[in-house]
């Protein structure tokens, strides 16, 4: 297994203010990253998200990117395998917050199957 894989989301999504749920017409959105993530997963030790040069994200864009990766794997697999080394304030906010959403929508979706 390698030890690292690299993201870095203003090179793939060319722009400062990534936004947008799914990929459309070749452009790159949340679901880039995402998959970029889980076809990575089990190759590398951890896999390190850069920021360098974003300076918004749009709430469907992190919630896609990174909070739906809690639908694959738990919330422990997730904080032992990314890394977030250059976030700011910001973006540790965005994803919390979207990580948060993310899993009370994940727990009230198991609620309803068991009903």
């Amino acid at each position: 297994m390698e030890s690292e894989f690299k993201i870095n989301v203003y090179k793939i999504m060319g722009t400062s203010t990534p936004a947008g749920r799914t990929s459309e017409e070749g452009e790159p959105a949340g679901d880039t990253i995402k998959n970029l993530i889980l076809e990575n997963w089990g190759k590398y030790e951890k896999i390190s998200i850069y920021f360098d040069g974003v300076v918004q994200m749009t709430r469907p864009f992190v919630d896609e990117a990174f909070a739906k990766v809690l639908e694959v794997y738990t919330l422990d697999e997730f904080n032992q395998k990314l890394y977030f080394p250059d976030s700011n304030d910001r973006t540790v906010k965005s994803l919390t917050d979207a990580i948060k959403l993310r899993l009370n929508i994940i727990k009230a979706q198991a609620e309803r199957e068991k009903a």
